[in-house]
């Protein structure tokens, strides 16, 4: 198929590939949003290895998140070998890519090559990443071999105890651009494969960068997704861009409380989540059932005050500010025009909102700004805040949505302020989905989903 015949209206989303606190798989996934289950919990229930408090420490503050309890990589990453250079966030990457190729009803076709219609010249990866930090433990014995006998730390003899103590391939699994490489070599991809490590919007970038293969017939399909985590121990230690929580009177699994007039601060998650891209008329030559068509996209950056400043303090009442109104109205404005769709038009907003009461306010302000009053879901107050994962399990809500022609309610969407979140499930009445992400910088991303 040439770039010239492919419309970009002919793009179309066939898998969902979830990987969360509230469920793995997209109808678990999703029949947890519509039952307002609560992935948040204290860090001592969790059960990957890394750190957690005390056990006469109160849980609060960064204690509190939402990590995915029993996953098991070994289930879903075939040769298995290759959990050795796969850090918790390729795993559950890779996760999340095999899950959206079951939704699809591409394993036929995947791993394409010779015994696959599918070529593999003919299909790419494009992933989203955030930097990936180790466990604390995982350098422990190299730092204890850099210990005297009198209890004093030598730095400069960390590179050969590191030579002795770590496996040669250890930084493999911590590599930002590994989801997309890891993935692609499993479904024999020989088309794009790309990583965009651009923080909250990573996913939605990479989607786009995905669709724009797609509209100029350089590729048939395309494996999408994002993944990342905001409760590792190495990261937890580098916070300052958004608040921490203090949970108060409240239950743990309340705590996260975006858009709320009483919002306690940011929660930490973990997820990822992938999507199955296609052009329609690929996916009509299997008989695959679209569950979504991308009408538009649109990315803009205008620098916050925080920004432009160069300082981003988490403090509620502290300047300058990290408000991305403007950034988050300039791509709506753009997404609606680029698809001639009016703001009435929308039935349902997936909102990027945190908790983080400057940042949500941002974002009521913008669609306010832009004339969208209707129903807005947001994910994160059942999931908390999952890093670079985070705007792609919002598409996958959005398709989801769609898919089901229902609208997942908000947990605590009573104390809501601003914005209308809906406390039971209702249907979707306008199928149109507006999807928005942004970070704290001032980088926004708006994208229109339809049937």
């Amino acid at each position: 198929m040439s770039a010239s015949t492919v419309s970009k209206q002919d793009i179309v989303i066939t898998g969902v590939g979830v990987v969360s606190s509230i469920g793995i798989g997209q109808q678990a996934y999703f029949d947890a949003l519509l039952n307002m289950r609560s992935g948040i919990r204290s860090l001592s229930e969790r059960t990957d290895g890394d750190a957690t408090p005390a056990a006469d420490q109160q849980v609060d503050g960064v204690w509190i998140g939402g990590p995915i309890v029993d996953f098991a990589a070994k289930q879903y990453v075939k040769p298995r070998k290759a959990l050795k250079v796969m850090c918790r966030e390729i795993q559950t990457a890779f996760a999340s890519a095999q899950l959206a190729i079951e939704h699809a009803g591409l394993e036929d076709r995947i791993p394409a090559g010779e015994a696959s219609p599918l070529s593999p010249h003919r299909v790419g990866a494009v992933y989203g990443s955030e930097i990936f930090f180790n466990p604390p433990a995982e350098l422990a014995a190299p730092i204890r071999a850099c210990i005297d006998s009198q209890g004093q730390l030598h730095p400069e003899q960390f590179g050969e105890a590191a030579r002795r103590e770590i496996m040669p391939l250890w930084m493999l699994k911590y590599l930002p651009n590994m989801p997309a490489c890891q993935i692609g070599i499993s479904i024999n991809s020989r088309g794009p494969n790309n990583s965009l490590v651009v923080g909250d919007v990573s996913g939605p970038a990479a989607m786009i960068e995905s669709y724009t293969y797609l509209t100029r017939g350089i590729v048939d399909v395309m494996l999408t997704g994002a993944t990342g985590t905001r409760i590792g121990a190495m990261r937890m230690a580098y916070h300052g861009d958004r608040p921490i929580p203090e949970r108060g009177s409240y239950a743990i699994d309340d705590v996260s409380r975006p858009h709320a007039d009483d919002a306690l601060g940011t929660v930490g998650g973990e997820g990822a989540a992938s999507l199955v891209l296609e052009t329609a008329e690929h996916a009509a030559g299997r008989s695959a059932k679209p569950l979504a068509r991308i009408l538009a996209t649109a990315t803009r950056f205008i620098p916050t005050e925080a920004m432009k400043v160069g300082v981003r303090p988490a403090d509620e009442t502290s300047r300058p500010s990290r408000d991305a109104s403007a950034a988050i109205a300039a791509a709506i404005d753009a997404a609606l025009r680029q698809s001639g769709l009016l703001a009435g038009d929308i039935g349902l907003v997936v909102s990027h909102a945190s908790g983080d009461r400057q940042t949500d306010a941002g974002e009521a302000a913008a669609l306010q700004r832009c004339g969208i009053d209707g129903p807005v879901l947001a994910v994160s107050a059942s999931l908390g805040h999952c890093g670079a994962a985070s705007g792609m399990l919002e598409l996958a809500a959005g398709v989801m949505a769609l898919e089901h022609r229902m609208i997942p309610p908000t947990r605590n969407a009573s104390s809501a302020n601003e914005v209308r979140l809906l406390t039971k499930p209702q249907a979707l009445t306008s199928p149109v989905v507006l999807c928005v992400s942004y970070t704290t910088d001032g980088n926004a991303v708006a994208v229109l989903l339809g049937k």
